[in-house]
């Protein structure tokens, strides 16, 4: 495959991974859990790319976790254990649960009994078991169960036919409210873990079997996994960092390994400059820095302060030109990879190879 000699001649906006730092964040994350002794099943909705995969997994993942059917599908086809973390409600997800199920190594997360009710007569009508989890809500407030409600509803999903009970698990997004005081998130990070790990000890007690005990985040990576009785983490973002973890302290600058280039195309109003990435390129989440922006430049001044379907406002991004090339860090890595069908990867700045977002939506 012939590729253009720089990224000067590719067309923007456009999606680049840096290669060297991508892999440094999958052996650091790596490590982290070899040290906590967990296991490390990574969550895929941050790069949906089949390459990032096959990395982390020559990096020891023990499988993936997922948010979308179509996620699943193409992690069960490429041969990957698959954790599906969404509530499967309607007709649509549980015949999809059903048919990834029957198709290769598929748990499924639940967050109440009527859920998992609903999948299990599904799944005895197909002849089949499907091993689930039970979400827990350590205080995001999102889904999942209420901790103390958690054994009962544990018991009772147990009795059902057509499932095989796993274990608990939890996603604490609610630690990026810490902000950059790692103290109090890390402090924070360990309460979670200990939740969890006495939610498994109170289903326990009633004689339900608990082997599967999950956390799940980047900014919780260093801490929940660290509680004893935690088994597995589930970090995300980690694997190309944004300027929501770097501003946090969760990731450093310095390993954030997936940026927008974009191209100046106005200046007649000066300031601010009208870059061609807009929401289709940067998505539309929101900044924890708490000031609207939907992404930050990084190779010089600026902040993209606004964006509509096309276009980006530059703001404070000093005498460009027309034509001009700008790098940006997006807020949040996850919502701007489904922005695009594919991604161009460089090592130290030369163009390597260009990989597909499979899973794109």
């Amino acid at each position: 495959m012939t590729f253009p000699e720089s990224l000067a001649d590719v067309p923007t906006p456009a999606l680049v991974i840096d290669l060297d730092r991508l892999g440094a964040n999958v052996l650091r994350m790596a490590e982290i859990a070899h040290r906590a002794g967990v296991a490390l099943r990574p969550h895929w909705k941050t790069s949906k790319s089949l390459a990032v995969a096959a990395l982390q997994s020559a990096a020891g993942a023990v499988g993936f976790t997922c948010a979308t059917a179509l996620e699943a599908e193409v992690l069960i086809e490429a041969g990957h254990d698959v954790f599906w973390a969404y509530p499967p409600v309607g007709a649509a997800r549980i015949a999809s649960a059903v048919r990834l199920a029957a198709r290769g190594r598929l748990t499924v997360g639940v967050d109440s009994v009527a859920a998992a009710v609903a999948l299990a007569g599904r799944a005895v009508a197909e002849g089949l078991t499907i091993p689930v989890r039970l979400d827990i809500d350590s205080g995001l407030g999102r889904t999942g169960a209420h901790p103390a409600d958690a054994p009962g509803e544990l018991e009772d999903i147990a009795a059902l036919d057509g499932l095989r009970l796993e274990g608990i698990f939890t996603h604490e997004g609610q630690l990026a409210r810490h902000g950059a005081d790692r103290e109090a998130r890390r402090a924070a990070g360990i309460g979670v873990g200990r939740l969890l790990v006495e939610v498994a000890e109170a289903a326990r007690a009633r004689g339900v079997a608990i082997d599967v005990v999950s956390v799940g985040s980047t900014p919780g990576a260093d801490s929940a996994p660290t509680v004893a009785g935690i088994t597995e983490m589930r970090p995300g973002t980690y694997v190309f960092g944004d300027d929501n973890q770097r501003s946090t302290g969760a990731v450093a600058a310095e390993d954030c390994a997936l940026t927008v280039h974009a191209t100046v195309v106005s200046t007649q109003r000066g300031e601010p400059a009208i870059v061609d990435a807009g929401l289709k390129a940067m998505s539309g989440d929101g900044s924890a820095r708490g000031d609207g922006r939907l992404g930050t430049r990084v190779d010089g001044p600026g902040v993209l302060a606004l964006a509509h379907e096309e276009h980006g406002f530059l703001r404070g991004a000093g005498a460009v030109s027309l034509g001009d090339r700008v790098v940006l860090l997006p807020n949040h890595a996850c919502g701007t990879v489904n922005m695009f069908s594919t991604a161009w990867v460089v090592s130290r700045g030369v163009i390597v190879d260009r990989w597909p977002v499979e899973a794109r939506r």
